[in-house]
Parts: C-alpha cells; sequence; structure tokens
C-alpha cells in the first residue's frame, strides 16, 4: 500500500475514533442520547474501516516495504 495513502487511513481512523470517544464522554454530562448516536455512529464506523483496510492491506507486507 502506498505510504501516503496508509498514513492518510490512519489519520482519519484515528480521528473518527476520537471524535465517537469524545461524544462518548460528553454523554454522562448532559448530552442526548438520540444526538449522541447519530454523531457517534459514522465517525467510529467510518474510523474502523480505515483501521480495517490498513490491517487487511498491510498484512501481506513485510517491515520496510
Amino acid at each position: 500500500m502506498n505510504t501516503n495513502l496508509r498514513r492518510a487511513l490512519l489519520i482519519i481512523g484515528v480521528i473518527g475514533i476520537v471524535f465517537g470517544v469524545v461524544g462518548y464522554i460528553g454523554l454522562p454530562i448532559g448530552g442526548n442520547f438520540g444526538a449522541f448516536v447519530n454523531g457517534m455512529t459514522p465517525g467510529i464506523l467510518l474510523g474502523l474501516s480505515a483501521l480495517v483496510i490498513i490491517v487487511v492491506t498491510g498484512r501481506g507486507q513485510r517491515h520496510g516495504d
């Protein structure tokens, strides 16, 4: 996998998961559960999808390639 593409997917994945976690932390503070689920789900799914793409495509490569 291209190094730049891998780096971009990693950034997207981490950002998506971070925003999901921030929404989860904000929920007990008094947030609306429906708004939380609507905001959290796409970010978490996008983040996990990007990270899975990195893992699956990197599985056949050796380190340093």
